[in-house]
């Protein structure tokens, strides 16, 4: 009997040491993969940074030299009129040579801002697809995660050692199938259940 109840003992602590070593390593395979998450997501946080930086840039770029090439048209329609003004003319043909140089800076301008437009739909298209790609990296890193074990869980395995070396220790209790000696009336090698018939039982007789 001692014997069945170590073998219990035994099996059931070896049941719940690997369910607490199988624990500790989901624990810790969980807080590397955690770790390992949120620098991924910092990572891709700084590579979205640095590309909104440089379509922001781009765009800077475009509406600086916009606003330059504005500037010149203005400038060149300033030196046409005052040409004008200062050849000394007169009548009619002033006043169409005045609005010529008014025309060609409103189709300059007219021009500029066209190629502005285009390139503020640039950007918010590359801006957007910026935000698009660091959600899917983002994404795709969580799809990586290993998730933590749960208590409950660890608490589940060592309710199972336990009723394993519960059962380990009542095998080897139980006695052997077939033993008593004796068959039954089939035959087989099982316990003999059959009971005594007392009726027919009769003392001896004494001093005679």
């Amino acid at each position: 009997m001692c014997e069945a109840i170590t073998v219990g003992i035994l099996t059931g602590l070896m049941g719940a040491v690997q369910s607490i070593a199988g624990y500790q390593a989901q624990s810790q395979a969980a807080s590397a993969s955690e770790k390992a998450y949120q620098e991924q997501r910092n990572l891709n946080q700084e590579a979205a940074n640095r590309a909104y930086q440089q379509t922001q840039l781009k765009m800077k770029g475009e509406m600086e030299r916009a606003s330059q090439q504005a500037e010149q048209g203005l400038v060149r329609r300033l030196q046409a009129q005052g040409t004008t003004l200062a050849a000394g003319r007169a009548g009619q043909s002033i006043g169409g040579l005045l609005a010529d140089a008014e025309r060609v800076e409103g189709k300059d301008l007219g021009a500029l801002g066209m190629n502005l437009a285009y390139a503020q739909q640039d950007y918010f298209f590359g801006m957007e697809n910026i935000y698009t790609q660091q959600n899917a990296a983002n994404i795709s890193a969580a799809s990586q995660r290993v998730a933590a074990p749960s208590a409950g869980g660890l608490a589940l395995g060592l309710a199972g050692s336990a009723m394993s070396g519960v059962q380990a220790g009542l095998a080897l209790k139980a006695p052997a199938a077939g033993g008593g000696g004796g068959g039954g009336s089939s035959g087989g090698g099982g316990y003999n259940t059959q009971l005594p018939d007392y009726g027919q039982y009769k003392p001896p007789a004494y001093g005679t």
